[in-house]
C-alpha cells in the first residue's frame, strides 16, 4: 500500500513542507480532517489541540504526558488515547490505522504571549510502529509513504 504525500508551499512561499493528509477519529465522535506534516526529525506524532477541540476534545480533560521542545518553544504534550487514522491510497481507497495512544500538542506561552503552533506532527514513532517506509524524491515531486508488505 503507498500513501502518497504532498509537497506544500506556505503562503509566501518561503517554507516547504511535506504533508500528509488523513481523518481523524476520536471513539465515538465524529471524524475531522487533518494534514500532518511530516517530521523524521521528531519522536513523537500528535494533533494540535486545535483539531482535538473540534470534536470537544480538549486538554484539560487529557492526562499530561511531557513537554517537548518544538521550534525552541516548549509544548505540552497529552494522551488522547485510541484513534483511527484514515487516509487515502494511491488508488483512492480509504486505508485505516488504528493508533493504540495518540498525542495531543498544546499551545505554549512565551512572555511575549500566545505561540500558535497549528502544527500537527507524523513523526518517526509512526512510521516506526507502522512498519512505514518513506520515500521523498522532490526532483520529481514525489513522495510516499508505503507498508514494508504487499498489501
Amino acid at each position: 500500500m503507498q500513501i502518497p504525500l504532498d509537497f506544500y508551499k506556505s503562503a509566501k512561499g518561503s517554507e516547504l513542507r511535506l504533508r500528509a493528509l488523513a481523518t481523524i477519529t476520536f471513539g465515538d465522535r465524529p471524524p475531522v480532517g487533518v494534514a500532518f506534516i511530516v517530521d523524521t526529525g521528531s519522536p513523537v506524532t500528535f494533533v494540535d489541540e486545535f483539531i482535538s477541540s473540534k470534536v470537544r476534545i480538549y486538554t484539560k480533560s487529557l492526562e499530561f504526558d511531557h513537554d517537548a521542545l518544538m521550534g525552541g518553544t516548549k509544548v505540552a504534550i497529552h494522551r488522547a488515547g485510541r484513534v483511527s487514522l484514515d487516509f487515502r491510497d494511491s488508488k483512492g481507497s480509504l486505508r485505516r490505522i488504528d493508533v493504540k495512544d495518540l498525542m495531543v500538542a498544546k499551545t505554549g506561552w512565551t512572555r511575549k504571549g500566545a505561540i500558535y503552533s497549528s502544527v500537527s506532527i507524523l513523526g518517526l514513532d509512526f512510521l516506526m510502529e507502522n512498519k512505514l517506509a518513506l520515500h521523498i524524491n522532490p526532483s520529481k515531486g514525489v513522495a510516499y509513504i508505503e507498508t514494508e508488505g504487499q498489501d
